[in-house]
């Protein structure tokens, strides 16, 4: 996988998001930085009150980025995509990993459904190996470890002109490991799902 060598952004901002699962988000945007590529600082905001979490604080092109994340996520219906289907849905915060050199923002939403937290990522530019398809286009499942959790993550390229990339998360909210191969099969239908709804979708 070809990874951008820097990640910049800003999120929604002010009191639009709130953070119940810092760490999984630090935690699954290092294991996202192989090969070398720089991770700055996360950036958060927290509202555990606010009846909107999917509304932009701005027309910023980041915090749109984020506003659409989260409603795709939202409209998603988790649990069925998850086979759980009775289980509850909820936000559970928004990040963004400050960079350098111009680069766009790398945007996190995160989302829990039963026993799971799923993260859907903007990164952008960048490109994937092709190991796979996803919905059409390139995708390869990259591990890494972060905070001693290792990490499955899929990677699906938005278009063939590395404009950028999605990073697709899932897993246990109490911390244990999954296997790679429920990790595969859960982020491949949680991506077959979301990635064609957003707009950098080509």
């Amino acid at each position: 996988m070809a990874v951008p060598d820097t990640v910049t952004g800003r999120y929604l901002g002010g009191s639009h998001v709130k953070f119940s699962h810092r760490s999984t988000l630090v935690q699954v945007g290092a294991a996202l930085v192989l090969g070398g590529a720089a991770v700055g600082v996360a950036v958060y905001w927290s509202s555990p009150d606010h009846p909107d979490p999917c509304k932009p604080a701005t027309q910023e092109a980041a915090n749109l980025t984020g506003s659409n994340l989260c409603k795709a996520l939202r409209k998603a219906d988790l649990p069925t995509v998850l086979g759980i289907p009775k289980a509850k849905t909820e936000f559970g915060g928004a990040m963004a990993q400050p960079g350098a050199n111009g680069a766009e923002p790398s945007v996190h939403v995160l989302y829990t459904a039963g026993p799971y937290e799923v993260i859907v990522a903007t990164h952008r530019p960048g490109s994937v190996k092709e190991t796979e398809k996803v919905a059409g286009h390139s995708a390869t499942l990259v591990t890494g470890t972060a905070g001693g959790r290792q990490l499955y993550n899929l990677v699906v390229s938005y278009d063939a002109a590395g404009s950028g990339f999605y990073s697709v998360d899932v897993l246990k909210t109490d911390g244990t490991t999954m296997t790679q191969d429920d990790s595969a099969r859960l982020e491949r239908a949680v991506a077959e799902k979301v990635l064609p709804t957003l707009p950098e979708w080509k």
